[in-house]
């Protein structure tokens, strides 16, 4: 399975372990094909975007309901659980397996649109599943997929929800006092995590300029026949995989400062704008902002 790789243990066995690279991407197009705001076709873009990995469709939908990266494999039709390594958890492979059922249910052409304000925050009270929005008569409904088993799940319209959850930031205040506290917490935080966030920007940096540096030996090595061919092509491989895990860590290290800016914003404003914000903010900001940790 993609994600995983064999390595030599001696001359005759190998073992298969973990690729560190790809598991990431299969890890992350996991968690994303999770909050049901991904199409098929979205997160094939998406991974494409962010790793420089092009999956085909049906390479796709094959690794988002492939039992093997939670533990279980197949074996002339029986099910048995394996020794190697998971990449997802069962929860989460259970959760994509979910939303894939809910796209199934509705066409296409509204999977994945972005003007869906509540994908993937919903979660059903019965069974503690993901609430998966579909559109009929020009109104968007949100309902239990019931993935686990019927049990009665109703049907709400958006704007339903959208009112009770606006009920909720009416009686939201932040007192004084505890905002005051907040606001100096806040103020030491980030420079801690200026500082972490520094020290990580820079230590990436050294092991990625010291990775380039090593592939240019590496050439010049060829280039001399100091090393086979086939040993050049081992070590490119890899070293071209430490740079591109190298790049993702990147990405994330930024989409954690990002986000970090963003929570913030939005935790000092709700003291005495709550409703007013959930109720002017745009799609993406009231997404935030109902996800708020």
């Amino acid at each position: 399975s993609y994600g995983y790789k064999r390595e030599p243990i001696n001359k005759n066995k190998t073992e298969i372990v973990v690729d560190d690279f790809a598991s990431k991407v299969v890890q992350k197009a996991y968690e994303w094909y999770a909050t049901s705001s991904f199409s098929m076709e979205l997160l094939r873009q998406k991974i494409k975007s962010e790793f420089g990995v092009d999956w085909s469709k049906g390479m796709t939908d094959k690794i988002l309901k492939d039992h093997f990266y939670y533990g279980i494999m197949t074996w002339k039709n029986k099910q048995y659980k394996h020794k190697y390594q998971p990449i997802v958890t069962k929860q989460l492979f259970d959760q994509v397996q979910q939303v894939k059922a809910s796209f199934n249910k509705k066409p296409f052409k509204y999977a994945g649109k972005p003007n869906i304000i509540y994908r993937g925050l919903l979660r059903c009270g019965h069974c503690g599943l993901a609430v998966t929005p579909e559109k009929h008569k020009g109104h968007i409904y949100y309902h239990c997929t019931q993935y686990n088993g019927k049990h009665g799940a109703s049907w709400l319209r958006e704007e339903t929800i959208t009112e009770q959850i606006g009920d909720v930031f009416k009686r939201l205040q932040i007192p004084d006092w505890v905002l005051e506290q907040v606001v100096g917490n806040l103020s030491n935080l980030h420079q801690n995590k200026m500082d972490f966030h520094n020290k990580q920007l820079d230590k990436l940096n050294d092991e990625n300029k010291t990775l380039t540096k090593m592939m240019d030996n590496l050439y010049l090595d060829k280039l001399k026949g100091r090393i086979t061919d086939d040993k050049y092509d081992q070590f490119f491989q890899s070293f071209h995989e430490q740079k591109a895990g190298i790049a993702t860590r990147l990405v994330m290290l930024q989409e954690a400062e990002d986000n970090y800016y963003i929570s913030t914003k939005y935790l000092l404003e709700l003291s005495n704008r709550a409703y007013e914000l959930f109720k002017s903010s745009e799609v993406e900001e009231r997404r935030q902002l109902i996800n708020l940790d």
